[in-house]
């Protein structure tokens, strides 16, 4: 019972990352968390859901890419820098985290995200159809800004898909397939190097993980079908309901 259960939360995260381009963590930690103990399994401690989160947040943006990469939405000239910038950034925010109220810190992160979910309902001022990186795309300045998006998860502890996407496509007025292809790819570089830093520290629960990742490998592919069959428009409001949930949620728990 409890390995289904597993394998049932594993594919629901994955499917939202798929769908959404986001670290399927957002939806995967509160399912593993309050699910279990309603079926008698557990409860897991939140080191233990960290732990498992980040081993299948890998394997579900690894599926996801791949399956994004099909339709031409994980641009290498673009994935590249930002994934860069984000995993440098995430490095210094995770060991200056210690340093700065955590508290403050999360508020300001959860405000900008609230405005972030607020831009992502107005319409896109150019095309929100295709593919492709625009010629006179300012890489530099998104790298510049990536770096930022980094630091601000790496301090909070969030993904920096919260921020990143709305970045993307209201800022820099990238399409919306685009930006899902090329977040899920940045998630993939972060969740590699937490992945990492979680196993060197023995903090992951890998019989548990196991029946995640089995999940992920279907959810993922079935969530990055079904976010390009979606019309643009129900994308961007999905992604704007799913950012402002997660602000709101940040706030209750500061506030709590």
């Amino acid at each position: 019972m409890a390995e289904l259960l597993l394998v049932a939360i594993g594919f629901l995260g994955a499917f939202a990352s798929g769908l959404l381009g986001i670290g399927g963590g957002v939806i995967l930690i509160p399912l593993a968390l309050y699910v279990p103990p309603l079926f008698g399994i557990g409860p897991y401690s939140m080191a233990q859901v960290v732990g498992m989160s980040m081993v299948q947040v890998l394997a579900a943006s690894l599926m996801g890419m791949r399956a994004h990469a099909r339709w031409g939405s994980v641009p290498r000239e673009l994935v590249v820098p930002l994934g860069i910038a984000v995993a440098i950034g995430a490095l210094i925010g995770g060991v200056a985290s210690g340093m700065v109220s955590e508290r403050a810190l999360t508020l300001v992160f959860a405000a900008i995200a609230v405005v972030a979910a607020l831009l992502m309902m107005v319409p896109a001022a150019g095309s929100d159809e295709g593919t492709e990186v625009p010629k006179d795309f300012r890489f530099k300045l998104a790298a510049v800004l990536a770096l930022g998006v980094g630091l601000a998860s790496g301090l909070v502890g969030i993904g920096g898909g919260v921020l990143m996407i709305p970045l993307l496509t209201t800022f820099f007025r990238l399409p919306i397939r685009l930006v899902i292809g090329t977040s899920i790819a940045v998630v993939f570089v972060a969740g590699l190097m937490g992945t990492l830093g979680k196993a060197l520290a023995h903090q992951i629960p890998w019989q548990e993980s196991i029946f995640l990742v089995l999940g992920a490998l279907v959810g993922a592919p079935q969530g990055a079908k079904v976010s390009h069959r979606l019309p643009v428009s129900v994308l961007r409001k999905l992604l704007a309901a799913t950012i402002l949930v997660t602000a709101l949620r940040m706030v209750y728990e500061v506030v709590s």
